[in-house]
């Protein structure tokens, strides 16, 4: 994979962080097509769903949950919910071909199906946000409300979707080093950790490239979704790191612009993964927002 210069107290961390943060306390479940999603559920309280960014798995989530449990301890404020989306984590594999934002979606759907919750507020990181608002669309009587972290409404540009194809085909054909490479250099801002760069090419290097390319496809085919924030009266939290190299924090603003019951909050020093980056500060952005 990458090729590794950091000194050995590194090494020493990621095994910590690895222990730490394991799936030990993940679940899974087969659906009624034989597949399996794992998902973890903690505390008691509103219950809230995270959709994880690509290309990680709901590991990314880890630091923010363990800040509920500082936070709040043993949660009767917030149930909160993290899944594997297909092919990432420990769920079931795809094959490369598009998973499309709605596909994902329903996976979601057949995830609080089982927990048997039928309505909640959706949140999620980058692609987690296309999929929270393709959640939205598609079942709308499901959503109590929306966090919308460190992702955009607007469709890819033509130039956009050429360059997903590309990456597609060359880490099918190639491998993901050098996606995960890039990543990791955009994923944060310049004050970031180690430690916290470390935790994330962890997990990056669990995922299937198989995933990654039908997440790559499947984001191609996504369709504007602006018209959904500018007609829906729920709460929605719009959150953006202040130092977002991916995706640029004016579209957060636009989707603040757009939609009618909405909150943005910006945090410094944060870069594309905000939540992972100063999840303190995710997390208290959320309390704020929906806490009874």
């Amino acid at each position: 994979m990458f090729k590794v210069t950091y000194p050995i107290k590194f090494f020493i961390v990621i095994f910590m962080i690895a222990n730490l943060f394991s799936t030990a306390h993940a679940k899974t479940f087969q659906t009624t097509d034989n597949r399996f999603i794992s998902y973890t559920d903690m505390g008691h309280g509103k219950p809230i769903i995270l959709i994880h960014a690509f290309p990680t798995d709901q590991r990314l989530w880890e630091p923010t949950t363990k800040e509920i449990e500082d936070i709040f301890g043993d949660s009767k404020i917030f149930r909160v919910i993290t899944i594997d989306l297909w092919g990432f984590g420990q769920s079931s594999s795809v094959n490369g071909q598009a998973v499309t934002m709605s596909d994902y979606a329903n996976e979601v759907s057949q995830l609080l199906d089982h927990l048997k919750i039928k309505k909640m507020i959706v949140g999620g990181e980058s692609m987690g946000g296309y999929i929270a608002l393709a959640f939205l669309e598609k079942f709308p009587e499901k959503v109590d409300g929306l966090i919308l972290s460190d992702t955009q409404s607007i469709a890819d540009s033509p130039e956009t979707k050429a360059k997903r194809e590309a990456t597609a085909v060359d880490v099918i054909e190639h491998g993901t080093e050098n996606l995960f490479h890039e990543f990791i250099s955009k994923a944060f801002s310049a004050d970031v950790p180690e430690k916290t760069k470390m935790f994330l090419k962890y997990i990056l290097e669990k995922q299937d490239k198989m995933a990654i390319a039908s997440a790559l496809r499947g984001m191609a085919l996504r369709k504007d979704t602006s018209n959904l924030l500018a007609t829906s009266s729920l709460p929605i939290l719009i959150i953006t790191g202040e130092k977002d190299m991916l995706i640029s924090p004016q579209q957060s603003k636009n989707m603040h612009a757009l939609a009618k019951n909405s909150k943005l909050i910006s945090i410094p020093n944060a870069g594309h993964l905000s939540s992972l980056e100063q999840p303190k500060e995710w997390i208290n952005a959320v309390k704020d927002m929906f806490e009874i």
